[in-house]
């Protein structure tokens, strides 16, 4: 054989062969890639399944019924249902309007009496308008809705949700219509039911986020078959509606089958709708996946074939890097770095803390451009109201190759605060040393605003009484450690009911809040200062012996008597102070002041003993 006829015969043999070898890879691909069709979708489900529920839904549920918590157990709330008052009554409505001002998803925050009045109402028509306070003449009765009567009859102060229905107004649903879901907690005083919070939200727009995806159909179904949500809106609640949608002209061959996805979403809602999530593959997604797949195994072929001819004709030479799949994987990668970019708070700096690189989140949450951020320190975005001692304990722990996790407050460029929960991770090079820090962050302002409307007196903006229980208790579980000292002071203002009596509760509400000012002013910050009920106030002193919390007391009596407040002149009051003992808990250490208050009024008042 010539050597010419041997490279004819090689040429065609090694052509032949790779034509083979393609076809054989490319059909064996094509079936592969079939029979993973259906595992595609199976997966996608679930990822869509996972976005729509922990994503969307749950964190929707869980911020109202954290909304619902706080008022329930806040302690005007709580006054007032006690009393009537009518001031009570006007910081309510500015509280629970502030409330609905800061989640546009609420359409309704009532506080409902014993016998169904409601006694508080704020409203908002829709999404896009703002929140309003209900006139007195205007509020209804609800105490044959079916919500009031289940409410009402719980023996325990628990969160309940009412089913996903339409809002009724008089008796009537209203039109047009709501789509709303209620989460409400009954009040109970000496163990009876005194009322309840109700927060109505509106699930339009949560609706419109969990019903769109390009591959899938969404429904939400309850027990009864009845359509919570539809694609085609005008079936969306037709329970109510009075629209009727059989299942089966959506699921003729019903739900276990192929294409169809079923998930249970009643441990979000917790209610008696059971609801099921259901997703149904659009019809021209499984078309589009088939012939991507022939297109695929055609493309492949073609290629392979034309490689072989070109191996063939150049045998001799090297064969061409093929980079495809770098390309491939490069674009992806690019894509996920424009998605962490957008959505993820992060920030990267070098050891010293000047900032290399932030996200366009992390400009946007700050307020600051990128050329204003990139080459400052990160001490840009300090907080004076955060504590430093903080700053100490993060760069002790980065620069030991650490990672610092804690929530910290910091400022806007417009000077606003906000916090943050922040976790900073060094990077270490080959030669183990701290190239940089990366900073990655998730907003939680509006938790912390939660918080502080939990855990704060309106009137005094001092520390309720909840709160300072949990504040002597962390104390006193500290000083059993380090044995550094601890005291309390009780005070009370003498003759205040004269003062209501004489001037009117305004007059009594100035002097609280002009009493709660000379407190901190006359006080340590390591101090604690709160309100304990009516006009009794507590100072926590950390690391504080009963000598120096006696010269503390006396200070705060003279300062208060040298103080001429409005309206009412100058005013005393009486002190009563304790100091830890090794037996000492929560109950017994707050007693001992509150008896030395006691005594101190009994024995002439204007003055303080420590007990």
């Amino acid at each position: 054989m010539t050597k010419d006829n041997f490279h004819k015969f090689f040429t065609i043999y090694f052509i032949g062969f790779g034509i083979i070898i393609s076809l054989f890879g490319a059909f064996t691909s094509y079936i592969f890639e079939m029979n993973n069709i259906q595992n595609r979708l199976d997966k996608k489900a679930i990822e869509i399944f996972d976005i729509k529920t922990n994503t969307i839904l749950k964190p929707v549920i869980e911020s109202i019924d954290n909304v619902v918590k706080a008022l329930t157990f806040n302690d005007t709330v709580v006054e007032f249902t006690k009393t009537n008052d009518i001031h009570k009554r006007n910081e309510l409505e500015q509280l629970f309007l502030a409330i609905a001002t800061s989640q546009n998803k609420i359409m309704q925050v009532r506080l409902l009496s014993k016998n169904g009045d409601e006694v508080i109402r704020i409203d908002r028509q829709n999404e896009t308008t703002k929140p309003y306070i209900v006139a007195t003449k205007n509020l209804q009765n609800k105490s044959e809705r079916d919500y009031f009567q289940i409410v009402s009859n719980m023996t325990k102060q628990t969160i309940w949700h009412s089913k996903l229905d339409l809002n009724v107004e008089n008796g009537k649903v209203e039109i047009p219509y709501k789509h709303t879901i209620r989460a409400a907690m009954p009040l109970f005083l000496n163990g009876k039911f005194a009322g309840m919070v109700i927060v109505n939200i509106l699930t339009n727009d949560l609706f419109k986020a969990i019903g769109t995806s390009s591959v899938f159909e969404h429904f939400i179904i309850d027990k009864e078959k009845n359509y919570i949500f539809h694609p085609n809106n005008q079936f969306s609640g037709n329970k109510y509606t009075g629209i009727k949608r059989d299942i089966k002209e959506d699921f003729p061959d019903g739900l276990n089958v192929n294409g169809i996805y079923t998930y249970p979403i009643d441990d979000i809602l917790n209610n008696d709708d059971d609801a099921i999530l259901v997703l149904k593959t659009k019809e021209n997604y499984e078309n589009l996946l088939i012939d991507e797949k022939l297109n695929s195994a055609i493309f492949v072929l073609m290629l392979t074939v034309i490689l072989s001819l070109l191996l063939a004709i150049y045998i001799s030479k090297k064969p061409r890097k093929i980079q495809r799949a770098l390309v491939k994987a490069n674009e992806k990668l690019n894509k996920f770095s424009s998605i962490i970019d957008k959505y993820v708070i992060t920030a990267t700096t070098k050891p010293d803390s000047t900032i290399i690189s932030v996200s366009t989140a992390f400009e946007q949450l700050s307020g600051y451009e990128k050329s204003e951020l990139i080459g400052s320190k990160m001490n840009i975005l300090t907080n004076p109201l955060q504590d430093k001692s903080l700053f100490k304990e993060l760069w002790e722990t980065i620069l030991s190759g650490k990672i610092w996790m804690g929530e910290i407050i910091n400022k806007k460029k417009n000077g606003e605060s906000y916090w943050v929960d922040q976790h900073i991770i060094p990077t270490i090079n080959d030669k183990n040393e701290i190239e940089s820090f990366v900073s990655i962050c998730i907003d939680i302002t509006a938790k912390k605003e939660l918080e502080k409307i939990a855990s704060i007196d309106v009137l005094t903006g001092l520390y309720n009484r909840r709160m300072i229980n949990e504040f002597v208790k962390n104390e006193l579980e500290t000083v059993k450690r380090n044995s550094n000292g601890l005291s309390i002071i009780m005070i009370d203002i003498d003759y205040f009911k004269q003062v209501n009596d004489t001037f009117g509760h305004q007059v009594g509400d100035i002097v609280l809040s002009q009493l709660s000012k000379l407190i901190l002013e006359n006080t340590r910050k390591s101090d604690i200062q709160g309100r304990y009920g009516g006009e009794e106030f507590i100072i926590i002193c950390p690391q504080t012996t009963n000598e120096a919390a006696c010269i503390l007391a006396e200070k705060l009596r003279s300062a208060v008597e040298n103080f001429a407040f409005d309206v009412a002149g100058h005013k005393t009051i009486s002190l009563g102070v304790s100091s830890f003992n090794k037996n000492d808990n929560v109950e017994s250490m707050i007693k001992r002041a509150d008896d030395g208050l006691y005594q101190a009024k009994n024995s002439g008042r204007n003055r303080f003993i420590s007990l």
